[in-house]
């Protein structure tokens, strides 16, 4: 492994966050932050930018002349993996300082007394947003003097932090350091693939950076239409910007503890809008990236055309049918109007399936039937080179395919048909991959869930009312949304509820779990085995 190579590109991404830190810093200190608490957040600030730059500049100089130029599948998979770690351990840095905010010391504002937002906390929020996992230790919870939510007394230059950390996560810092550092180009492609989502990345461009800048520059502009069409609907700018960052991203952390279904729950006229403007923009982020580029160009043969998208649009309207049959059968008296049924019923089918996270309604309170659905379209994600989380429904197309096949070879021993996607024959090599993947998705969700229980045991919450089925629920869904990076799980990790009140090991191993999710695990398991750090 090319060490001296790794470590300097890991340089530059700390050298990205001390910049990213920049508009927090402006907002604590030029009148963003209400006036008792800027001079703590911009000491939190000025430190945690002082900090990564001081990283960066270590590693670069230490680095300088040494970088060669060897580089393999294993320097790719190193940078990727800790270069996210690296980084959210520094974004985590100016989070935790931001505690002493209140008159309570470690208590963040509207913290119960018994709580204390610790570096682990810090850790687990940074980790959450760079891998766009709407998963938080704020939110409304019974440990919360009067059902009072943490989210809303946090400062500007906190919530904008913690939705940046999404938008970079989304498209993946690493591929906007290969947009900026023209070095990587001729040897960075193992970056590309180890980070950007899906089964394989696709190049647009000869050049690298090219594709890289391409990719980043439909996601910027999506995103800027996004914060536009929030604001023209009457959304505070900060709010705008944040839900853009947390929509495109798939990321999901809202500006307010009850995430979009705030705007609704307080009178918002616009309320309906900005679930109609965040539904189609979930969608957009869930979609190839590609496909938009070639939108773009002026041609819309590909999203015809494309066969992943097909069996997304499919697997979508089948969940948006089970979901709402669901809530007309047994969600009662709120949901006997057809129009409010449709509306959350399409809303949460597409936040879950996108991986953001965002919820119009307590979806913890629906009847089993949409619970299961929502859980099962955690699994599957959104579609390949989107910033999207779970398995990809390429992937999940491919594993229906490849079923099919070994069903119909038990009553045709001798049958030889290839898999193919559209026009594409899959190799037996890349069925083998996501095979392999799959089985590995489900081991993590396994050994995870199980090693979760006993660092949950004795630990409780006060959603639990004494019943071990909340326990086990809580411990299956918690780990479900962190490996595919959707946030919100069910009962003591509901969308109504938050992580905050895990113990540290808890939060460790659920961030470990975002991580893997992200990187699609094959890119983390890989440093583990001897042979990669021999090469």
């Amino acid at each position: 492994m090319n060490w001296y190579l790794v470590l300097r590109i890991i340089g530059v991404l700390a050298g990205i966050m001390a910049v990213a830190m920049i508009p927090s810093l402006g907002l604590a200190a030029f009148g963003g932050d209400p006036e008792g608490i800027a001079a703590v957040t911009t000491s939190a600030f000025g430190r945690g930018i002082t900090l990564s730059a001081l990283v960066s500049a270590i590693l670069l100089l230490t680095t300088w002349g040494r970088v060669g130029n060897r580089f393999s599948a294993s320097d790719g998979f190193a940078i990727a993996t800790f270069g996210w770690l690296l980084l959210a351990v520094l974004a985590a840095v100016p989070l935790y300082l931001c505690k002493g905010m209140t008159p309570l010391g470690d208590d963040l504002t509207g913290a119960s007394p018994n709580w204390r937002f610790t570096f682990v906390d810090a850790f687990f929020e940074a980790m959450g947003g760079l891998t766009t996992t709407s998963s938080s230790v704020f939110g409304t919870d019974g440990s919360v003097e009067g059902g009072r939510g943490l989210v809303e007394g946090l400062p500007p230059s906190f919530l904008f932090m913690r939705s940046l950390c999404h938008w970079l996560g989304g498209m993946g810092i690493v591929v906007l350091c290969l947009a900026l550092l023209p070095a990587l180009s001729a040897g960075g492609y193992q970056v590309f693939q180890a980070e950007v989502p899906g089964p394989a990345a696709e190049k647009l461009r000869p050049r690298l950076r090219e594709t890289a800048a391409i990719l980043w520059g439909v996601y910027a502009a999506m995103t800027a239409v996004l914060v536009l069409l929030f604001w023209l609907g009457k959304m505070p700018l900060l709010d705008a910007i944040c839900h853009a960052f947390g929509t495109i991203s798939t990321g999901g952390c809202s500006t307010k503890d009850a995430s979009i279904a705030h705007y609704a729950q307080t009178g918002h006229p616009s309320a309906l809008y900005f679930e109609v403007v965040t539904i189609v923009f979930m969608l957009f982020s869930s979609i190839s990236f590609l496909l938009h580029f070639q939108a773009l160009r002026g041609s819309l043969e590909g999203y015809r055309r494309n066969e992943e998208l097909r069996f997304y649009a499919v697997v979508l309207v089948a969940s948006t049918l089970l979901v709402g049959l669901g809530l007309a059968l047994w969600g009662g008296s709120a949901y006997a109007d057809k129009a409010t049924l449709t509306r959350h019923a399409v809303f949460q089918v597409v936040s879950i399936a996108t991986s953001t996270g965002y919820y119009s309604a307590d979806f913890d309170a629906w009847p089993a039937l949409c619970r299961i659905v929502l859980i099962a379209l955690a699994f599957g994600g959104g579609c390949a080179a989107s910033t999207a989380g779970g398995l990809k429904q390429i992937r999940l197309l491919v594993l229906f395919r490849y079923c099919h096949r070994e069903v119909m070879r038990l009553l045709r021993p001798g049958l030889e048909r290839p898999i193919r996607v559209g026009d594409a024959i899959v190799d037996s090599r890349r069925v083998s991959q996501i095979v392999g993947l799959m089985v590995l998705w489900v081991g993590v969700i396994v050994v995870g869930s199980v090693v979760l229980a006993f660092l949950l045991h004795g630990a409780d919450n006060p959603s639990f009312d004494g019943h071990h089925d909340s326990h086990l629920v809580t411990v299956l869904t918690a780990t479900v949304a962190c490996v595919s990076n959707v946030g919100p799980g069910l009962s003591g990790a509901g969308p109504t509820q938050n992580y905050g009140w895990m113990p540290a090991g808890a939060k460790l191993l659920l961030s470990f779990c975002c991580l893997l999710g992200r990187l699609e695990i094959y890119s983390v398991i890989i440093l583990l085995l001897p042979r990669t750090w021999r090469g």
